[in-house]
């Protein structure tokens, strides 16, 4: 039996041009996805970084 899980990740986009996430999201996709790519980046060297920025959501049972 294996099991499929979601997750989120915390990190945070500086220096945005917006005052409202939803239009940085629609806006600054080059700047999310960088600021995203450090943010993997510490984590993958920090583990307890690593624990308090995912947050599980959701597990479903796979078939396999």
């Amino acid at each position: 039996m294996t099991y499929n899980h979601a997750f989120t990740v915390a990190f945070a986009v500086p220096t945005s041009e917006y005052g409202d996430c939803g239009d940085s999201l629609a806006n600054e996709k080059d700047k999310i996805i960088s600021a995203l790519e450090r943010r993997i980046q510490m984590l993958k060297d920090n583990d307890q970084e690593f624990m308090e920025a995912l947050e599980g959501y959701d597990t479903y049972e796979e078939d396999n």
